[in-house]
């Protein structure tokens, strides 16, 4: 499901990746800063499965687990890329929507509060706010990506 979920996005990115070559913007599109930046994660039988994608659950689930993290990626649910947010621990799917591939960037708390309080938004990346698009000229700041997952 990896390369399904990695050929969707690179898909969903095609149509500005030709805007951009030339530009030197850091990212086409947020489907390339997840493929730029972006981790895999697996579920496994510990993982509570949301029944349906909540940016804000999420968070939450992140901020009350030791070693929690919060995630914004894209989903592999239905047999289509979905924008999904999941509270993972290292590289396991600690809670999130149910699907069978998850590739996300693992983001700073401090970064994530930033965004949402200037945006007014749950999600932080994938909100689709015009606000954004400093991060896919610019790159994501230091510090907003923090390890977990698999490269």
């Amino acid at each position: 499901m990896h390369d399904q979920l990695t050929a969707a996005l690179r898909e969903l990115e095609a149509p500005f990746r030709t805007l951009v070559d030339d530009s030197g913007w850091a990212h086409a599109s947020m489907e390339g800063l997840v493929l730029d930046l972006g981790r895999w994660f697996e579920a496994d039988p510990r993982t509570r499965f949301a029944p349906q994608i909540a940016f804000s659950v999420a968070a939450s689930e992140a901020g009350r687990t030791t070693g929690g993290l919060y995630v914004e990626g894209y989903a592999w649910i239905d047999g289509r890329a979905q924008a999904a947010a999941w509270c993972a621990v290292g590289d396991r799917v600690g809670y999130g929507p149910r699907a069978e591939a998850y590739l996300g960037v693992p983001l700073a708390p401090q970064f994530c509060r930033r965004v949402q309080q200037r945006n007014g938004t749950a999600a932080v990346l994938l909100s689709k706010h015009p606000k954004l698009l400093p991060l896919l000229q610019n790159g994501l700041p230091r510090g907003a990506v923090l390890p977990g997952g698999e490269v």
